[in-house]
């Protein structure tokens, strides 16, 4: 670890990268760097590990330049996933058409219920 930094010098992370390179990007468009510039800042952002490193990349460019660190922001908390109550209600009208098919006409149950397993079994496994 590197003695020499200041306390307060944040590491940063790929999407602080990521930025960096971006706003490069536009300064490069705008035609203030040109390629071998370009490359080279590209390269230094990529090894960069901490904000100090990011500052003289842009000392000799005009806004845009890396803002302020996003304060950190705790994470949404996900809702409990919803019972299936789909598959739960269908399961349900599937065990009450079979029992009025066999109680109602017993022939045609049998007939019925065969294609009637074989659709519930190719649904269910999806």
């Amino acid at each position: 670890m590197d003695n020499g930094r200041r306390g307060k010098d944040l590491r940063i992370g790929d999407p602080e990268r990521e930025n960096a390179m971006r706003l490069l990007g536009e300064h490069f468009s705008a035609g203030r760097l040109d390629v071998a510039e370009y490359d080279e800042r590209c390269r230094l952002v990529a090894a960069a590990r901490f904000r100090s490193e990011l500052t003289p990349l842009f000392d000799d460019l005009p806004e845009p330049r890396p803002s302020e660190p996003p304060r950190a922001v705790a994470p949404a908390i996900r809702a409990a996933a919803p019972p299936a109550t789909g598959k739960i209600v269908l399961a349900v009208c599937a065990v009450v058409l079979v029992v009025f098919l066999l109680v109602v006409a017993r022939q045609l149950a049998l007939v019925l219920l065969l294609p009637l397993i074989a659709v519930l079994w190719f649904s269910w496994r999806r």
